[in-house]
């Protein structure tokens, strides 16, 4: 996983172009889901779409920018 660092305008553009790999907006958190049977007995865990998964949290930090992983395939620019 690599680290990216993303101001606002950046965020909004990076959660709808990567949906798709389970990214979406918890108010003004980025949350990441990936389905995952563990996630039954992990505390990041959580139950969607009808399976288990686990859930990753990029919270806003005071600088007003998000620190986000991604998968190493991901490009984003």
């Amino acid at each position: 996983m690599k680290t990216i660092r993303l101001n606002y305008t950046e965020a909004e553009d990076f959660v709808s172009e990567n949906s798709h790999r389970g990214y979406f907006w918890d108010g003004w958190n980025i949350k990441r889901w990936v389905p995952n049977p563990s996630g039954y007995m992990s505390h990041n865990g959580s139950f969607k779409n009808s399976k288990w998964g686990l859930e990753f949290n990029f919270p806003l930090e005071d600088s007003g920018t998000w620190e986000v992983k991604v998968p190493a395939n991901v490009q984003y620019n």
